[in-house]
């Protein structure tokens, strides 16, 4: 009887410290961060085939935006709550090399044309749009403005697919200035760059990183400037890395939460936007577990 109850204890005691070791691992690179498994839900269940591909999104209008990513069609769409296309407006002037986000002002909405998957690209822009333009009608040509950007810190072009340090699929508009987060194929960690809003040519320095330990894919921030939701995916699973009580452009001083969506693997996250200062909405393209779709997560699940 004695020797049964010492070996129960010695495999309680075996088992806690397996428990304990494996949340240090899971938390090692994660150090202050709260961790959250949210199961996203199904905002619009299947949006037209026009937008298979669609890679950003933004609310204006009362109308969602968003576009195919490299190789598409230079052109937006606007569709409604039940995923019915609404306008189509083509930017006349500009060419889809690889669009990937999508950002807004009171005056403008901005187009991030700075996909990067090899390295090599020297022709990296964001094209600007009047909103005073998009209210013409359904079928819409407008001109865009470009503002375009390098990276200082770049030094070679050569070629490296899905191996370097210089894609970028993330946009947002801040305090009167453009911020992108970068998508690190390398280390996994986001690089922070800012610009500003008026049209013509920049060299960009890093001006903050993170370790978001996956690859980012898209970012918005809160109507009340307090939130900031990077949107991607590790290993095949979408991720959300969110930063609470920012300020001052400084995204990731504040409180750090990391939400894991495992009910949605599969799904290939490349758009997000906040609906209100507690709901986000998440775009996927059309991949073979998943049909084109906008997922919903209620922030107030973890607060």
């Amino acid at each position: 009887m004695h020797k049964i109850a010492l070996l129960i204890s010695v495999i309680i005691i075996l088992t806690s410290c397996k428990i304990f070791n494996n949340k240090n691992e899971n938390r090692t690179d994660l150090e202050g961060i709260e961790i959250f498994e949210l199961k996203p839900g199904v905002f619009i269940s299947n949006l037209p085939k026009e937008l298979s591909e669609g890679s950003g999104l933004i609310y204006y209008n009362n109308l969602f935006w968003s576009f195919n990513d490299s190789g598409g069609d230079n052109v937006i769409y606007a569709f409604d709550r039940i995923g019915q296309i609404q306008k189509v407006v083509k930017i006349s002037n500009a060419n889809n090399v690889d669009w990937e986000d999508i950002a807004q002002d009171d005056k403008y909405i901005y187009i991030g044309d700075f996909g990067n998957n090899s390295g090599t690209r020297k022709n990296l822009k964001i094209y600007r749009i009047s909103k005073n333009d998009l209210d013409k009608g359904k079928k819409i040509e407008v001109n865009g403005e470009a503002i375009s950007y390098a990276y200082q810190n770049q030094e070679k072009f050569n070629f490296r697919q899905h191996n370097n340090a210089f894609d970028c699929e993330a946009l947002v508009e801040n305090d009167q200035k453009l911020f992108i987060f970068t998508k690190n194929w390398i280390n996994k960690n986001t690089v922070v760059y800012v610009m500003p809003k008026n049209i013509g040519e920049y060299n960009l320095s890093p001006i903050d990183s993170f370790n978001v330990d996956g690859l980012i894919t898209g970012a918005d921030i809160s109507p009340d400037k307090t939130k900031l939701a990077l949107i991607g995916y590790r290993d095949f699973k979408p991720i959300m890395r969110l930063f609470t009580k920012i300020s001052n452009n400084n995204f990731f001083a504040g409180e750090r939460i990391f939400i894991k969506m495992d009910s949605i693997i599969g799904a290939q996250t490349e758009g997000i936007c906040f609906l209100g200062n507690d709901t986000l909405l998440i775009s996927c393209e059309r991949t073979r577990e998943f049909e084109q779709q906008v997922f919903f997560v209620d922030l107030k699940e973890i607060y």
